[in-house]
């Protein structure tokens, strides 16, 4: 061993690092097997869908299933997905019977297709993606929906019918293509909102039966209109969507196309349904209508969807930037406390409250004492950073009293409101301010005692409609007059009393 090279490590880093790359490593893996089962099993649920469905493949699901799974993740470990995808559909139409070259063609066009949505929407929309903004949607279903899973349903075709009997190679494409594009548009959004972190939001105790309600109005008009065999009653469909649409957005809008999906589609299989109506109609027909129409429903329900929740993002920025700025224009740029609009609110607010009625509020007008002189003497800079060191002082100070609220007027003028406080009380409190700024030993060399010192007027009243809030400001500022007349650095209570005036301010 090198000891050299070891010196000044910490022997305590490299197990500690060790461990946590060890347990990534394993999270990474448990994560590609969970992934690669899951593929897997979707794989055989389509083959085992198009065998109940007379061979028509109604939905497939392995595409938008890895789609969504890799487009969340960071483009270098893509890769390792599109291999296990790979296997696991190929391995599932091999355990379905499929022979071994025609399912890995198969396999590789479905690949084609993930790969190619996955690239160009990461490089035209960005990563990590949002399928729920109205522009990467209509991208996705551009791109993905109809362009990739197109391509993928042409080559796939091709190959097919290098190894089965001559077939017609435009009935197998729209099979294929119908029923790829369908999975995507409804796998890859419902497998994307589930890795939402705000996805069972709506599914918290409280909001449970709103969803669960909104949620069963589309699912019972689905199998109302599709075990109904003597009417064609599909559009009745469309409102119950309409309402889920603006009544949990995007995610929920997602979930009721698939309940839809799968609903239509089962019963339609099994013979229900308005398409029963078709006379001579084959499976094939039926599927590619139900295709169809899910087609229509998800390309008129998604944008709408992803742009009300456009919408709603946007109230909730300008909303936090309202709060900002009117927490800006409330707030002293150099202290940080409120500033004198602040102030004015906050006295209006407790003189005209009824939910404390006939309770003293106190007053505090507090002056930092020959702050000009300490301007002049120590400069503006140091000066800022006094009346900053004062404010910290005071705010530490009052902190024992959750009611009580620190303002900067101007200058050097402070107030702080004490709701629900008797004359005796604010006293006491306004001379631990005193005492702590006194004891912060700030040094002013025109002051008398060499130290920063502060004078504070105190004003106690009970709030009255028939008095002025102006009142007890007035009173306040006579009791720091005072307290300054009689020599600073001193505590001084108003002594008159309010007298009516006009109740404004």
């Amino acid at each position: 061993m090198n000891l050299a090279s070891n010196a000044g490590m910490d022997p305590g880093c490299r197990p500690q690092m060790d461990d946590t790359s060890l347990r990534a490593k394993l999270h990474q893996w448990l994560e590609l097997t969970t992934t690669f089962f899951i593929l897997l099993l979707c794989s055989w649920l389509g083959m085992e869908l198009s065998h109940h469905s007379e061979g028509v493949a109604t939905i497939w699901l392995t595409n938008g299933m890895l789609f969504a799974i890799v487009i969340r993740r960071p483009q270098p470990i893509w890769l390792r997905y599109f291999v296990i995808g790979l296997i696991a559909d190929t391995l599932g139409d091999v355990i379905y019977g499929v022979p071994f070259l025609l399912s890995l063609g198969g396999s590789l066009a479905n690949l084609f297709e993930v790969a190619l949505s996955a690239l160009l929407l990461a490089h035209w929309f960005g990563t990590p993606f949002n399928l729920t903004r109205r522009k990467p949607l209509l991208g996705f279903l551009g791109i993905a929906v109809v362009g990739a899973s197109a391509i993928t349903a042409a080559l796939a075709v091709s190959w097919t019918l290098l190894f089965t009997p001559p077939s017609p190679w435009w009935q197998l494409f729209r099979t294929w293509y119908l029923g790829d594009a369908l999975g995507m548009a409804i796998i890859a959004p419902l497998v994307f909102i589930l890795q939402r972190p705000d996805f069972f939001v709506p599914l918290h105790k409280r909001r449970l039966p709103h969803t669960l309600l909104v949620l069963t109005l589309p699912a019972l008009a689905t199998i109302l209109v599709f075990s109904h065999s003597a009417d064609s009653l599909m559009f009745a469909i469309f409102p119950a969507l309409l309402i889920v649409v603006f009544r949990l957005g995007f995610p929920g809008t997602v979930l009721a196309i698939f309940v839809i999906a799968c609903t239509s589609i089962s019963l339609t299989v099994m013979g229900y349904g308005p398409l029963a109506l078709l006379p001579n109609a084959t499976m094939l027909h039926k599927i590619v209508i139900v295709q169809i129409f899910l087609a229509s429903a998800l390309l008129t329900c998604f944008p709408v969807a992803a742009l009300l929740e456009e919408r709603k993002s946007l109230e909730l920025s300008l909303q936090q930037s309202e709060a900002e700025y009117r927490e800006l224009a409330n707030t002293d740029a150099l202290t940080g406390q409120g500033n004198r609009r602040a102030f004015d609110g906050r006295m209006m607010a407790e003189w005209y409250s009824p939910d404390t009625p006939q309770q003293p509020l106190a007053l505090l007008s507090i002056d930092v004492d020959l702050f000009k002189a300490y301007n002049d003497i120590y400069g503006h800079i140091a000066g800022d950073e006094c009346l900053r060191r004062i404010t910290t002082v005071i705010a530490e100070a009052i902190l024992q009293y959750p009611s009580a609220r620190l303002f900067r007027l101007g200058g050097e003028e402070f107030a702080v409101i004490l709701p629900a406080t008797a004359s005796d009380a604010a006293l006491s409190i306004a001379e631990r301010l005193r005492e702590a700024v006194l004891t912060t030993y700030i040094e002013h060399s025109g002051s008398p005692l060499g130290i920063q010192t502060i004078s504070i007027g105190v004003a106690t009243a009970t709030p009255s409609l028939d008095v002025s809030v102006l009142s007890l400001l007035n009173l306040s500022d006579q009791a720091l007059y005072h307290a300054k007349h009689l020599g600073r650095n001193r505590v001084e209570a108003a002594q008159n009393t309010l007298s009516t005036q006009p109740a404004t301010m």
